[in-house]
């Protein structure tokens, strides 16, 4: 759970979201960490002056579990390690923000707004800062302007410390220059397949399948296996045979409404000066009869695509950019109005009211949602009823077809879910047979005995009564001698068509009519072919006019490299640029763990997360 976390972090909304995400408390220490309560404290992360609330740590916590992972309850992502990971990064903030008041370090406006300007996930096409991207990723994320602006402006003091040590620790323009020379390098060749065709190689006689199991006999092995049967309920079972009353169906309707409400939206067009004055010579203008568009070529060199703001609502749009938008008619001009990017005039060209979905266009699904709702309370009593059979001595059949689940059986499956030949489970057990929670269960349950009501995924709730358990053994020739017969000719039919291929690349004149490939990389990338990072590799471990077999399992290529291009000139220099610059990223990165843990110290960073807990708890 917590690695999708991480990965998210490449997306141009986690970026925003989690400006830099510190990697838990291990990686790189804290002073005092505890989740008990500690004489009731209102600071659930403290260091030097700066401390942060359970109420604030409580609400990180829930906006990153709705952002990232919103199918986990809320005792899911508690119970996955998810709170250590956002206090880590807060604490990180907060002993940074300690450092900095200690060293009367400031952000001004000026570098709020650059930063803002260049961040990437906030460009157009054109490269150019794009408010109304900035607005929707920040709707995305969940963020308010004034609290991504507080995010920005904590990096900003953050990097006036590293930055200070990072620039000493910079390693030699060479270095990232010779590291992109090898991987800009491009290459051409000549292939030729030869296909592995086992359907041409004869049945092997016993003997030369008896010596060749002999060899690799220890991957037939059978693994330890266990049979069980598995009993399940889940709310879908009963969702169809729950009724649902027109009145609940009105009253769920009403309770939702804002579900079924579409706000009042109005397209805007929009200029952005840096200051007021010049706004008004450009207000007196639209208002003396000028085309707003003119006026933004004229005076700010903007085109359409550049002015045009779109639709937004007024949750999009914060302070007094918002009040004048929505206070203004169609057709008519607002502004100016001030924010963080300066000073915006803006012209609201068609409003757009906002409506209800009736309830008759909603009402089967809100049917389905109540009925599913309603079955997944039902489900805890059935839960009930299921531990009560079984604690009165019920088998597992009769006690889930007193509630009607359904049992079904797993026959001789591993630790994986699959079969002594490696196989997923096939049948009516093939999908439960592939739930790693219901597996874990099989292999942890005593034999012969029914076990406990577990909590499965989406709310599915099982039991499960292991019948059998075989040992890890070596398994005979005429147990698997089909198989062995199809693998021995497989194996033969690569050795052909190796054999062939070797054979033609010595005879000389194989690659003749075969056609250059375009250049590719190292990586493969350029080269239209299934194995192309496997040829790849081959082309670029040779000399021109070198050859060589590399095998895929069902082909034996041929190949032969051709021409050799050493990266283009300018695309090594912006390149190496490019390649320096995750080398200098990477080693401040490395500067920021390290300080974060001797600031940590210094400041006596204190981390007590018994409170959050509570409050999280409370909120289920």
């Amino acid at each position: 759970m917590l690695q999708a976390l991480r990965n998210g972090v490449k997306s141009p909304i986690m970026k925003v979201f989690l400006i830099f995400l510190a990697g838990g408390f291990a990686l790189w220490g804290v002073g005092d960490i505890t989740t008990g309560l500690i004489g009731g404290s209102d600071k659930a992360i403290s260091a030097g002056d700066e401390s942060l609330s359970p109420r604030e740590v409580a609400v990180e916590f829930d906006r990153t579990r709705r952002n990232y992972l919103p199918n986990a309850t809320m005792g899911e992502a508690l119970q996955s390690g998810l709170l250590g990971e956002v206090a880590g990064s807060l604490a990180r903030d907060v002993v940074f923000k300690a450092e900095a008041n200690s060293l009367g370090l400031t952000v001004t406006r000026a570098m709020q707004r650059a930063e803002v300007a260049r961040e990437p996930s906030f460009k157009d096409a054109n490269d150019e800062f794009s408010q109304t991207r900035f607005i929707g990723v920040l709707a995305g994320a969940g963020l308010s302007e004034a609290e991504y602006l507080e995010r920005v402006s904590i990096a900003l003091r953050r990097e006036q410390i590293v930055d200070a040590l990072a620039a000493g620790a910079a390693q030699p323009a060479s270095v990232a220059r010779t590291l992109t020379s090898f991987e800009l390098e491009r290459r051409t060749a000549r292939i030729v397949s030869f296909p592995v065709e086992a359907d041409s190689i004869t049945t092997p006689t016993d003997d030369q399948l008896a010596s060749w199991f002999e060899e690799v006999k220890s991957r037939y092995d059978a693994p330890a296996l266990r049979s069980a049967r598995v009993g399940s309920i889940e709310p879908q079972m009963f969702a169809d045979g729950i009724d649902i009353s027109d009145s609940a169906i009105e009253t769920a309707y009403a309770d939702r409404l804002d579900e079924f409400t579409t706000p009042e939206s109005r397209r805007v067009r929009q200029m952005v000066f840096d200051d007021m004055e010049t706004a008004q010579t450009a207000l007196s203008r639209v208002s003396g009869g000028e085309e707003f568009a003119a006026v933004a070529s004229d005076m700010l060199g903007w085109s359409e695509d550049d002015i045009t703001l779109g639709l937004v609502t007024r949750n999009d749009l914060e302070g007094a950019v918002g009040d004048a938008v929505f206070d203004a008619g169609a057709g008519a001009v607002a502004g100016p109005a001030e924010s963080v990017f300066g000073v915006h005039l803006l012209v609201v060209d068609e409003i757009i009211e906002g409506g209800e979905t009736s309830l008759d266009e909603v009402r089967e699904e809100i049917r389905t949602t109540l009925r599913l709702e309603a079955a997944t309370d039902l489900i805890y009593d059935k839960v009930n009823e299921l531990e009560d059979k079984i604690a009165s001595g019920a088998t597992l059949d009769e006690a889930f077809a007193s509630i009607n689940g359904t049992v079904v059986t797993l026959t001789d499956v591993d630790r994986r879910g699959a079969d002594i030949n490696g196989q997923p489970v096939a049948g009516d057990a093939s999908e439960i047979g592939q739930d790693s929670l219901v597996l874990e269960a099989v292999w942890a349950a005593d034999i012969d005995e029914i076990g406990v009501v577990e909590e499965g995924t989406d709310d599915m709730f099982f039991v499960v009564e292991v019948t059998g358990e075989s040992d890890p053994r070596e398994r005979s020739l005429d147990e698997v001698r089909s198989r062995a017969v199809v693998d021995w000719q497989t194996v033969e039919a690569i050795k052909s068509a190796r054999a062939a291929a070797e054979s033609a690349i010595e005879a000389g004149s194989i690659f003749d009519s075969a056609e250059t490939t375009t250049d590719f990389r190292r990586n493969g990338i350029g080269l239209d072919h299934e194995a192309a990072r496997l040829i790849a590799t081959a082309v670029f471990e040779q000399d021109s006019g070198d050859a060589r077999v590399v095998e895929t399992g069902t082909e034996a290529i041929a190949v032969r490299t051709e021409t050799i291009m050493p990266a283009d000139a300018d695309e090594l220099d912006r390149s190496a640029t490019l390649v320096g610059d995750v080398i200098a990223n990477s080693i401040r990165q490395d500067v920021l763990n390290t300080l974060a843990g001797e600031l940590s110290q210094t400041h006596d960073l204190r981390v007590q997360l018994g409170s959050v807990q509570q409050l999280l708890i409370g909120t289920q």
